[in-house]
């Protein structure tokens, strides 16, 4: 699975409990508060680019500079993607 290969489920929880980052639980289609005060809906643009550039916003609570960069193929965020959708 791609998630344990790349080491994804070592910090991110798939049942709502934190992690050094934010629970999967429900996040597609949630609203991320930023640290900033500003926030965005988890939409596949946003699931993305926190997947390449983690550092492009501070969720409120987590630091940006844990999560290193992933360099995934189309697909492989494809199907990160399609798995956050299922996670409800």
């Amino acid at each position: 699975l791609l998630t344990v290969k790349n080491g994804c489920v070592g910090c991110h929880t798939v049942d709502g409990s934190k992690l050094v980052g934010p629970s999967w639980l429900g996040i597609y289609g949630s609203t991320r508060e930023f640290a900033d005060g500003t926030s965005v809906v988890a939409d596949d643009a946003y699931i993305i680019e926190s997947i390449r550039d983690p550092k492009a916003h501070e969720v409120a609570g987590f630091s940006p500079s844990t999560m290193p960069p992933y360099t995934l193929t189309d697909a492989e965020i494809a199907n990160i993607i399609a798995y956050l959708k299922t996670l409800k």
